[in-house]
């Protein structure tokens, strides 16, 4: 996904912050940016402040509950007189698993925020890939004070994180319309019939667009991922032997997050491969009962639609021979790690490694020897593979907590 930078609007209106986001939504639909995540809040005559998030609609409750669990950790560089420097300034602090509005109100860099917002007044805080500020962030100059700041690994992680879980749950909402349409084309007929298979074209050209998206989005932090792991691989080939445990410890968390990402991106693939064997049954079972011109445009679509489905059953494939790969590298970090820890302890890891390097050898002929056409098998495969880094990951942990 690249780098990511958060810009923070600061307004002396209420609405300012919401005519922010539309201005940012708008640069979203046109094409010139693509949100992230955003969280807005704002403060009316009374003194109350609400929060939004993306996920969100507005709620005094949630913005009531976070602030005081935060017990006013943020400050006055938010205030409607000030410019809003602090965030660019100060990191994010446990960024975790946290959202993007409990993270800004434990911003320690934001002393007093939300209360140090002025009445009538509103800020709106905005991720987005860093290729896109500077664009947004002219825009925003418009409304009123901007700041910006890189988001920190931590917070980067976080961010991906809620980004894929937004696009699984748009992409399972999506999914859920399409079922509910096959289900009224079953009983529909004439021109009511024509809509709904209008309509579903439409949903299912959304759904493959949305699926592609997240597929590149996954693909290009994989990328990042990979760059980092052989950075360090290198770091670690050229230090002393007591920094070598830290650095074998990095790559294990990033091998560890290439293994979930590649994951996600194989349910991906094995999602849109039940969905196009749907569309294929479908269609055959259309050109069964069509004729004439009907009936061969029904089957020219039915032709496109198997290429497809074997264009993801190919790219499956690769997925699972890409992963042999990068566990087949993961085997060599642990050996470093192994051969720092104390006797005891590097037997047990040793013994460890080779029972999955077994594992791993059962797992590379049940991908290579598979029949193409078994989706169970595949799903066995990932499990496997799952189960492999899972049970070398707990070796690995176990093997630190007895170094230490």
């Amino acid at each position: 996904m690249g780098d990511l930078s958060l810009i923070v609007l600061t307004t002396n209106s209420k609405d300012g912050a919401v005519q922010a986001l539309d201005a940012a939504k708008r640069l979203d639909r046109d094409g010139w940016i693509e949100l992230m995540d955003y969280a807005l809040f704002k403060k009316d005559e009374k003194g109350h402040v609400t929060a939004r998030e993306m996920d969100d609609e507005f709620s005094e409750k949630v913005a009531a509950a976070i602030a005081g669990a935060a017990g006013g950790v943020f400050g006055a560089a938010f205030g409607p007189a000030g410019a809003a420097t602090g965030v660019a300034s100060g990191a994010l602090v446990g960024a975790g698993s946290m959202r993007l509005v409990e993270r800004l109100v434990r911003d320690k860099s934001l002393e007093g925020f939300p209360d140090s917002l002025g009445v009538n007044s509103s800020m709106l805080a905005v991720v987005v890939e860093e290729r896109y500020a500077e664009r947004l962030d002219e825009e925003l100059q418009k409304l009123g004070r901007t700041a910006r700041k890189e988001l920190e690994r931590a917070e980067r992680e976080a961010e991906f994180e809620a980004y894929l879980q937004r696009s699984k749950d748009k992409i399972q909402s999506i999914q859920g319309d399409i079922n509910a349409q096959l289900a009224k084309a079953q009983a529909a007929t004439g021109a009511e019939k024509i809509k709904i298979e209008a309509d579903l074209a439409a949903k299912r050209a959304e759904l493959e667009a949305r699926r592609e998206k997240l597929e590149d989005h996954i693909k290009e932090i994989n990328s990042d991922l990979k760059s980092d792991i052989q950075e360090m691989n290198f770091r670690l080939e050229l230090t002393g032997r007591t920094a070598r445990a830290g650095i074998a410890t990095g790559i294990d968390h990033l091998r560890r997050q290439l293994n979930h990402y590649n994951d996600e991106l194989e349910k991906l693939v094995e999602e849109q491969i039940d969905a196009l064997k749907k569309e294929t049954s479908e269609l055959k079972t259309k050109a069964a009962k069509a004729t004439g011109e009907t009936k061969a445009a029904v089957e020219s679509h039915l032709l496109a639609v198997e290429f497809r489905l074997r264009k993801e059953r190919s790219k499956l494939q690769d997925s699972f021979e890409e992963r042999l790969l990068q566990t087949k590298q993961w085997f060599e970090n642990l050996h470093v790690q192994s051969a720092l820890a104390q006797a005891e302890v590097r037997d047990k890891l040793q013994a460890n490694i080779k029972a999955a390097q077994n594992s791993l050898a059962e797992l590379k002929a049940h991908v290579r020897m598979r029949n193409r056409e078994d989706e169970r098998a595949w799903k066995d495969i990932r499990q496997g593979f799952n189960k492999a880094w899972k049970d070398l990951g707990d070796a690995f942990d176990q093997a630190n907590r007895e170094r230490v």
